[in-house]
C-alpha cells in the first residue's frame, strides 16, 4: 500500500469571505436576467470560462511545484477579465495558488471590482442589451 500524503490545509480567510461575497450580485443578476428573458446565456459563460479558468489555475500550480513552464499571469488576468473570476477565485482557494503574492492579489481584486460593478449595472438595467429585458 502507497504512503499516504497529508491532507493540504486550505485555511478560510477574509479573502474568502471576500470571494463568498463577491458572487452575490453575478448570482442574483444571473436570476433576474433568467426571470425576465429566460435566458441562461450569461450563467453558462460565466461558468464555462470559471471552468477553464480554474482549471489553468489547476495546470500552473503543477507545473510550478514541476518547476517547469508556467502560465503566464497576464493568461490568468485575461481569463478573469472575460468572466472567469469566480473560477480563479475557487482555483486561488482550492490549489493555494496565488494566494500571497500581492503583485497578482491587486490586479485580481480590481478585475472583480469591475465585474461587480458590471453586474451591478445589469441589475440596474444601465447595461446595453438588457436595459429592455430587465425593466419589464
Amino acid at each position: 500500500m502507497p504512503p499516504r500524503r497529508p491532507q493540504r490545509h486550505r485555511p478560510i480567510t477574509i479573502s474568502t469571505f471576500a470571494g463568498l461575497f463577491s458572487l452575490v450580485m453575478p448570482t442574483m443578476s444571473c436570476l433576474r436576467i433568467y426571470s425576465r428573458t429566460g435566458s441562461l446565456l450569461p450563467f453558462g459563460y460565466t461558468c464555462a470560462v470559471s471552468a477553464a479558468s480554474f482549471l489553468l489555475y489547476g495546470y500552473d500550480k503543477i507545473q510550478a511545484r514541476h518547476m517547469e513552464w508556467r502560465v503566464k499571469e497576464i493568461t490568468l488576468h485575461t481569463f478573469g477579465l472575460l468572466g472567469g473570476w469566480p473560477g480563479a477565485l475557487a482555483g486561488m482557494h482550492y490549489f493555494q495558488h496565488k494566494t500571497r503574492k500581492t503583485a497578482f492579489q491587486v490586479p485580481f481584486w480590481m478585475i472583480v471590482l469591475t465585474w461587480q460593478f458590471m453586474w451591478w449595472a445589469i441589475w440596474n438595467g444601465d447595461f446595453p442589451g438588457y436595459e429592455g429585458a430587465l425593466r419589464r
